[in-house]
């Protein structure tokens, strides 16, 4: 019952979280692809701020809300120890990781592609690192840079999967360490047990 309880949810939560996600991705992707300019990078900051800020509250939320399910079905006493607490934020996140990184592997290889993808990244840099002064006169060493990124192989499916699910459970990893700390619920050891009279 709980290793059916711990799959539904990782699996529902997963997926909402991977979803809102990969929408972000999406934006941020179009700002750069069809924006271009200071403005929308400026936009695309703001965005990517918010969405970290949208991404921990769902994971402390959803790993809260499991937490409680967990000790409801539990009889005596009322626990959900740290692990199981990190464990889940990861496996949301991973999950999370699994859609965008499908996502990811649809927009810029089967939907822009990958070659007009890069140049359009590489064409939107440019045009934001000339208007201004201080980066312009280092365009040659930036021109290296965009050589190398235009150079680069289209990544297989695989390869941009395990990439997002890498990222996601690095992040789970670093922010559920806090979040299964502020949602355990452990007995206090020095608590004594009360006696039945």
């Amino acid at each position: 019952m709980k290793q059916n309880l711990f799959l539904n949810r990782v699996m529902s939560y997963g997926a909402i979280l991977g979803f809102v996600m990969l929408a972000s991705h999406i934006f941020e992707q179009c700002a750069i692809v069809y924006g271009g300019t200071m403005g929308w990078y400026s936009v695309m900051g703001l965005e990517y701020l918010a969405a970290i800020v949208v991404y921990i509250w769902m994971l402390y939320r959803f790993t809260k809300s499991y937490s409680l399910e967990v000790m409801e079905q539990q009889a005596d006493v009322k626990m959900f120890g740290f692990g199981s607490g990190l464990g889940f934020a990861v496996s949301v996140s991973a999950l999370a990781g699994v859609i965008v990184g499908l996502g990811r592997y649809i927009l810029h290889s089967l939907i822009i592609g990958h070659t007009e993808y890069n140049s359009a990244v590489i064409s939107s840099l440019q045009s934001v690192l000339k208007s201004n002064p201080e980066t312009a006169a280092m365009m040659g060493t930036y021109n290296q840079m965009f050589a190398q990124m235009s150079a680069q192989p289209e990544p297989t499916i695989l390869q941009t999967v395990v990439s997002s699910i890498w990222s996601y459970a690095i992040w789970a990893l670093i922010v559920g360490l806090i979040i299964a700390a502020v949602v355990k619920r452990e007995p206090d050891i020095f608590d004594t047990p009360k006696s039945e009279e």
